[in-house]
């Protein structure tokens, strides 16, 4: 039986099928936006939120942790804010067939939350996270997880310098968690929840600093895509087109390949209760109070 043949053949049927899918959408009118074939054009979505997807939902969790306090958050927030333009956001990274969005998500976020607290950018180990907590691994995980427990506790080691990713991709090895001795970490003192379909709370709190959130991935963003979460990006900013859409900055976790150069324009202000795929439902980040960077004793 010719394997390699037969998977060449499912993969050109993939491909196919997706072709067709990007060419009719294309040609509706009054579209905001157009889809265009990228490095994933030959799966399916089923495989590609198998392989690509992964976030899960602690939806107790996030129900518990107290909502901001009232002179935390500012009444005012600009029209157009990009954190981006302030260098505290590490380029996009590429979590390869891995399912570790939760992880590559709140990662970003305590490096977004560093930058502003000490004006340097540190690129950290989403592999520290994969490997040594129990967050979750290459079939899923709980971004807040990360931010509720590990990073509190074990602090985040740095990336090509602390904890570096496996070559070719990355991996989940629980049983092989490399020891961060001696090494600096970034601990975070809590995490926060945005408050539970609010996307006002969610544009004041991305003034203050960007926030992982929990969206609908089917592989092609065609809204409406509804509420059934399972991918995990972070929101860097937002903004308004000359057309007065207004649209939240979300950062992807999937290469420059994909979207607007690893970024993709979410549009908020939605009247449905589920917001464009979910995005202001389960809106997290870390809480940062002291100097957040220690070195890990000797074990």
């Amino acid at each position: 039986m010719d394997l390699a043949g037969d998977n060449e053949s499912r993969r050109f049927e993939a491909f196919k099928a997706n072709a067709r899918y990007v060419n009719e959408f294309n040609k509706k009118e009054g579209m905001t936006y157009e889809l265009r074939l990228n490095q994933f054009a030959d799966m399916t979505f089923e495989e590609f939120a198998v392989k690509y997807a992964g976030a899960k939902v602690d939806a107790a969790a996030l129900s518990s942790v107290p909502e901001a306090d009232e002179e935390e958050l500012v009444s005012f927030a600009p029209t157009v804010w990009d954190w981006r333009h302030h260098g505290v956001v590490t380029p996009v990274k590429n979590q390869n067939p891995c399912g570790s969005c939760w992880a590559f998500s709140s990662v970003g976020t305590v490096e977004s939350a560093y930058a502003i607290a000490t004006k340097r950018l540190l690129r950290l180990s989403e592999q520290q996270v994969l490997d040594c907590s129990d967050a979750g691994d290459c079939n899923g995980g709980w971004p807040s997880k990360v931010l509720q427990d590990f990073a509190v506790k074990k602090g985040i080691a740095l990336d090509q310098r602390g904890y570096p990713p496996y070559y070719p991709a990355y991996q989940a090895k629980k049983l092989q968690c490399r020891t961060v001795a001696g090494k600096p970490v970034v601990k975070i003192n809590g995490f926060g929840a945005v408050p539970f379909s609010d996307e006002i709370a969610l544009k004041q709190r991305v003034y203050k600093q960007p926030v992982s959130v929990l969206v609908k991935a089917d592989g092609v963003y065609s809204g409406p895509c509804g509420a059934s979460l399972n991918h995990a990006v972070m929101v860097v900013g937002y903004s308004v087109t000359r057309d007065n859409i207004k649209y939240w900055i979300v950062k992807n976790s999937w290469g420059t390949g994909w979207g607007e150069r690893g970024y993709i324009r979410m549009k908020r202000d939605v009247t449905a209760k589920e917001d464009f795929c979910g995005i202001a439902m389960y809106g997290m980040y870390p809480i940062m109070k002291t100097v957040p960077i220690s070195m890990v004793a000797d074990e």
